[in-house]
C-alpha cells in the first residue's frame, strides 16, 4: 500500500466509525398506533390546548399547540404575517392565554400538560382499552383544590396511562397490577366536575408515554420541529371526540358518541323500608323533602375519623344472581359533602367509590338525583349491600359546615354475570373533521333497555327540581322494596344558572326484551354547543353507524335521524372581562350558535341571557351584561326596529358600556334591524317612537 492511500484509509474507517456511533446513539422513530377514542358522549366544545412549548406548568411566555399554531405573550415585533390582537400592542389575556396571529384568536394555556373538553357534569367514557386501573379518588382528600382533585387513571397494554380530571363522582376501583382487570374503550368511569385545582366544570385528558412524559393525543403536524421532545409525532386517535367551536378551530373533530342507556326500571331500596338498616337505629336524622325518594331522606353530619352512624340498603335474599348496575339517588338538600364513601359489598368482596354529593342534582345530566355508582356482580344470597357512613372525605376547614345525604339505592339487574369476551367493537378510525355547517335536528336514538350484563348504564334524562328546599307533607313509608320504575319530577324553574345553549329535551329511552351485553351508544351526533347535556341541532352528515363496547351476537338497532331543518348559524356577542374591565376597546367577542330560522331573534336573546359556554367563560373570559336585568318579556320587530323589553331591576352603576350597548350591537348584524330600542321593566325608554336607537334613563351614563 503506498503512502498516499494510507491516510485516506485511515479516515475512511474513522467516518465509518463515527457514522456508526451516530446511527446507535440516534434516537429511533417513535411510531405510535391510534387507539384513543372519545371520552365522553355528545358533544363537548373545545379547550385549552397541550403546551407544546412547555407543558410542565412554568410558564414560558409562548404556547404552542399540535399544528405549530403558537401565540406569544408579548406581541412581537414586527408583528408577524395574521390577524393582530383586536387592542394593538395587547398579546396578553392574563391566565395563560396569549394571542395567536396565525389563528386570529386567543389561545389557553401557558404550560397546560393536557387537553380540556368543556363537558358539565356529564358522563366520562374510558378513552382506550385497559388493563389496569391504576387509581381512582381525590388526588389529595384533605385537600380539594390541588390539582386533578377526584381523578381515575387507567394504564394501556401499550405502556400509555390515560389520566381523566377534576370528576365529581367515580364509578370504578383501582387494581394491582397490569392485567388485573378489563377496561373497554367506552367503559363509564363517572361523572365529570370541577374538583381540584379547576375554575368549571370540564374534562381535563392527561395522556402519558411510557416513559411518564406527557404527550399531546393529536400528535405533532407543525411544518418546524416539534419543540417538545417527548411527544409522538402521530395521533393517538382512533376516532376524534366531537367538538364544536365558539372560536378559531384549532382541534379536528369527529363524530359523536351515544348518551349511556335511560334506566327505566329497577328494584329500589328507600331509606326505613324493610331492606333498610342503620346503624345504630336513629343515627340519621328523618326529614321530608320534595327531590328524595318517597318524599323523605336522612342525613348526618360527617367526620373524618371514625364512623359512627352507618346506612345499609340490602339487596333483597333470593335477588337474581348476575350483574346489576347501582345508582345512587341524591335530594337537594342535606347533601352537601364533598367526599361520600359509598362500600358495594357484593359477591364476598366489598368495593369503594367517592363522590361530591354537593353538585347533585344539577341542570346538566344528573337533573333527578340519580348517580351512577358502577356495575357489580352480586348472588343474590341476603348478604350484599350498599353502604353509607357519616365518615367521608371531606376538608377539615369546611367540615362542619357540611352533611352527608341518604336516601335510596336503585339496583338494576342487567343479566347473567358471565361476562363477554373483552374484544370491543371499535368504530371507524376518522381523521378528518365530519361536523357540518347544516346541522340536522336527529331524533333520540333507541337505546337498548335490556336486562342484560351492560357496563354503562345511565341515570335518566328526565329534569328534577332544583336544589331549593321544599317542604312536603311527610308520606308514608314504603313497607317493601319496589321493582318499579321511580318516580320523575316535572321540571321547574331553577336558581342555578347553567351553561347550556338551548333548552334541553328529556331524553326517552325504549326498551327491547332481548338480552344482550350491549351499552349501544351510537354514532348519531347529538351537539350541544356548550358543556352540558342539552339536545341541540346535530352537526351530522347522515345516520352513522351504531358503535358497541363489547361485542354481541344479538342486534340492536338505532332509530335513523329525522330530516334535517332548516337552521341558521348566528353570532352571539358578549364582551371580553378582560378588555371590559381595562376600558380596551373594542369589548365585543362573538359566539356562534344555531338558531332556527323561524325563530332567529329570540333564540340570540335566549342565549344571550343563558350567557357564554363554560369554555367561552373560563378560557376564553368571556362575560354577558345584565345592568340588574335577568331576561326579557317581550320582543317585536315592527318596520325594522327591534323592541326590546328586559325584566329585573335596573342597575347601570357607574358603567358606561351596558346591556343597551351589547344589544344594539347583537341585533345589527342583521340586516333587516334598522334600530334597536331597550325598554326597563317599566316599559319606559328614552325615544320609543323616532327612527333612532333608543335606551332606557336609567341606562343612560
Amino acid at each position: 500500500m503506498t503512502r498516499h492511500l494510507k491516510p485516506a484509509l485511515t479516515l475512511a474507517i474513522i467516518t465509518l466509525i463515527l457514522l456508526g456511533v451516530i446511527r446507535a446513539s440516534a434516537k429511533p422513530v417513535q411510531v405510535v398506533s391510534p387507539f384513543l377514542y372519545p371520552p365522553y358522549p355528545g358533544f363537548a366544545s373545545q379547550g385549552s390546548v397541550f403546551d407544546h412549548s412547555s407543558p410542565n406548568y412554568t410558564f414560558d411566555n409562548k404556547v404552542v399547540a399540535f399544528n405549530g399554531a403558537f401565540a406569544n405573550k408579548d406581541c412581537p415585533s414586527p408583528a408577524p404575517a395574521g390577524t393582530p390582537p383586536p387592542q394593538a400592542g395587547v398579546c396578553n389575556a392574563g391566565d395563560g392565554g396569549y394571542w395567536s396571529y396565525g389563528l386570529g384568536d386567543w389561545m389557553w394555556y401557558d404550560g397546560h400538560d393536557g387537553i380540556d373538553f368543556g363537558v358539565s357534569y356529564r358522563p366520562v367514557y374510558a378513552a382506550a382499552d385497559a388493563d389496569q386501573i391504576m387509581y381512582a379518588g381525590w388526588w389529595d382528600p384533605q385537600n380539594h383544590k390541588i390539582n386533578l382533585g377526584i381523578y381515575v387513571r387507567l394504564h394501556h397494554s401499550n405502556g400509555y396511562n390515560t389520566y381523566y380530571g377534576h370528576m365529581s363522582s367515580i364509578a370504578v376501583q383501582a387494581c394491582g397490577s397490569p392485567g388485573c382487570t378489563f377496561v373497554p374503550h367506552g367503559e363509564w368511569l363517572g361523572i365529570s366536575g370541577t374538583t381540584g385545582n379547576s375554575s368549571g366544570p370540564h374534562l381535563h385528558l392527561l395522556v402519558r408515554n411510557p416513559a411518564n412524559k406527557s404527550v399531546d393525543p393529536y400528535g405533532w403536524t407543525g411544518s418546524d420541529v416539534d419543540p417538545w421532545v417527548n411527544n409522538q409525532r402521530e395521533s393517538l386517535w382512533a376516532a376524534y371526540p366531537a367538538l364544536v367551536y365558539s372560536g378559531s378551530k384549532i382541534f379536528p373533530s369527529g363524530s359523536a358518541l351515544a348518551y349511556p342507556p335511560v334506566p327505566t326500571s329497577g328494584l329500589v331500596v328507600d331509606d326505613g323500608s324493610v331492606n333498610f338498616v342503620e346503624n345504630p337505629s336513629g343515627c340519621w336524622v328523618s326529614i321530608s323533602a320534595g327531590s328524595a325518594q318517597g318524599g323523605v331522606m336522612r342525613y348526618s353530619k360527617p367526620r373524618n375519623t371514625a364512623s359512627t352512624c352507618a346506612a345499609q340498603w340490602n339487596l333483597p335474599q333470593g335477588s337474581n344472581a348476575g350483574m346489576y348496575s347501582v345508582y345512587v339517588r341524591i335530594p337537594e338538600i342535606k347533601a352537601t359533602t364533598e367526599g361520600a364513601l359509598y362500600a358495594i359489598h357484593h359477591a364476598d368482596k366489598t368495593d369503594q367509590i367517592v363522590m361530591n354529593q354537593e353538585v347533585f342534582p344539577n341542570g346538566y345530566y344528573v337533573s333527578d338525583g340519580w348517580v351512577y355508582i358502577g356495575t357489580y356482580n352480586f348472588t343474590g344470597a341476603g348478604d350484599e349491600y350498599i353502604e353509607l357512613t357519616n365518615r367521608t372525605q371531606d376538608e377539615a376547614a369546611t367540615i362542619a359546615d357540611r352533611f352527608v345525604g341518604a336516601d335510596a339505592i336503585r339496583f338494576v339487574f342487567l343479566g347473567d354475570a358471565t361476562q363477554t369476551p373483552p374484544t370491543p367493537v371499535s368504530v371507524t378510525p376518522t381523521f378528518t373533521p365530519t361536523v357540518t355547517r347544516t346541522p340536522s335536528n336527529t331524533s333520540t336514538p333507541t337505546n337498548t333497555k335490556t336486562p342484560t350484563a351492560t357496563r354503562t348504564p345511565s341515570p335518566t334524562f328526565t329534569p328534577s327540581k332544583t336544589r331549593t328546599p321544599t317542604a312536603t307533607f311527610t308520606p308514608s313509608r314504603t313497607a317493601t322494596s319496589t321493582r318499579t320504575a321511580t318516580a320523575t319530577f316535572t321540571p321547574s324553574k331553577t336558581r342555578t344558572s347553567t351553561a347550556t345553549v338551548t333548552p334541553s329535551k328529556t331524553r326517552t329511552s325504549t326498551a327491547t326484551p332481548t338480552p344482550s351485553r350491549t351499552r349501544t351508544p351510537t354514532r348519531t351526533p347529538t351537539a350541544t354547543f356548550t358543556p352540558s347535556r342539552t339536545r341541540t341541532p346535530t352537526p351530522t352528515r347522515t345516520a352513522t353507524l351504531t358503535r358497541t363496547s363489547t361485542p354481541t351476537r344479538t342486534p340492536t338497532s338505532t332509530r335513523r335521524p329525522t330530516l334535517t331543518p332548516v337552521y341558521t348559524l348566528i353570532k352571539v356577542y358578549f364582551v371580553s372581562n378582560y378588555r371590559y374591565l381595562n376600558n380596551l376597546p373594542p369589548f365585543e367577542r362573538a359566539g356562534a350558535r344555531y338558531a332556527r330560522s323561524n325563530n332567529i331573534y329570540l333564540t340570540l336573546l335566549n342565549e344571550y341571557f343563558k350567557g357564554p359556554g363554560i369554555t367561552e367563560n373560563l378560557s376564553y373570559g368571556w362575560i354577558k351584561l345584565t345592568n340588574g336585568f335577568t331576561s326579557y318579556s317581550k320582543f317585536e320587530l315592527i318596520n325594522g326596529v327591534a323592541n326590546i323589553y328586559l325584566k329585573g331591576i335596573c342597575n347601570r352603576g357607574n358603567a358606561t358600556y351596558t346591556i343597551a350597548n351589547l344589544l344594539t350591537y347583537n341585533f345589527k348584524q342583521f340586516p333587516e334591524v334598522k334600530f334597536v330600542k331597550i325598554y326597563d321593566e317599566n316599559g319606559s325608554t328614552q325615544d320609543p317612537s323616532g327612527l333612532s336607537d333608543s335606551i332606557p334613563a336609567c341606562l343612560q351614563p
